[in-house]
């Protein structure tokens, strides 16, 4: 089973859309947050580390709800810098 939430959250004049998901393939659970279509910065995790051996779907899906609530709530509380890992632009001599 899938599991995802979406939820679009404003601050200010800003409309954040804020996808949280789970990666099976990587064991990883990852918030996205978007701005006008485009990646602003994201928060992910191992569910291994979280959850341990027992990584039932219904843990999984609670983990998923926890993170993405929490990502909301610092949207709306003005904290979205504190709360994301930014997303990196490469220094300029990379393309060089």
């Amino acid at each position: 089973m899938i599991f995802g939430f979406n939820t679009d959250v404003k601050h200010g004049d800003t409309v954040y859309h804020v996808q949280t998901e789970a990666h099976r393939s990587t064991h990883t659970f990852q918030s996205t947050v978007f701005v006008k279509g485009q990646c602003i910065g994201k928060k992910s995790g191992s569910y291994e580390e979280a959850l341990g051996a027992d990584c039932s779907d219904e843990k999984l899906h609670l983990l998923l709800k926890e993170q993405h609530r929490h990502v909301v709530e610092a949207i709306r509380d003005g904290l979205v810098d504190e709360i994301l890992k930014p997303i990196a632009t490469p220094p300029a001599s990379d393309f060089l």
